[in-house]
């Protein structure tokens, strides 16, 4: 299960990993039996219409309307690869959303469309938990998907214990330190 949570519009499009999925789909049957691709939250018309019209993606792709937060957290643990598209605007390197955070607790890989070189691209690096790839890098974004189903099928998980720099408890220390010295 690819899930991505939160707003899908303009600026957040996640139809790059989308076009990587039906090209896998349409050269490994295999993959294809087994994906399933969940937006979970407000997604603008204009993409649903585009899964919709599309025979190979709207046989695997759910809509979900926003759930509960403790319902969410469920829906994270359930998910195999979680989907981060950030929004594609000149702030983009320096963006992390507040789902983000939940992203690396549910210890889930993570794939991200956005700035290569940002702050999501080096938590992501330095955490192991996932990689970010340019909307624009079809092939790269193709092979992650495809390294991530080969870990999920071999049962891999290339996840570190860093992740825990990240957590809330923690980087409330760093910002209580932080204010502190001033």
């Amino acid at each position: 299960t690819i899930r991505h949570v939160g707003v899908v519009d303009e600026l957040r499009d996640p139809r790059p990993v989308m076009e990587a999925v039906k090209l896998i789909c349409q050269s490994d049957s295999e993959f294809a039996k087994q994906v399933t691709i969940e937006f979970v939250g407000k997604v603008n018309s204009a993409f649903k219409t585009y899964v919709q019209n599309d025979q190979q993606l709207s046989g695997i792709t759910r809509f979900l309307d926003q759930v509960p937060h403790d319902k969410l957290l469920e829906l994270y643990g359930s998910t195999d690869l979680q989907l981060l598209v950030l929004a594609h605007t000149a702030i983009a390197p320096g963006n992390l959303p507040g789902k983000f955070f939940e992203y690396l607790a549910s210890r889930k890989p993570i794939l991200g469309i956005g700035p290569v070189k940002g702050d999501a691209a080096e938590i992501l690096q330095r955490t192991h938990a996932g990689v970010i790839r340019d909307r624009n890098d079809n092939e790269g974004i193709k092979s992650e998907l495809m390294r991530c189903y080969e870990d999920w099928k071999l049962g891999i998980n290339r996840r570190n214990e860093s992740i825990q720099l990240y957590s809330r408890i923690n980087l409330t220390s760093k910002l209580i330190s932080i204010l502190e010295s001033i």
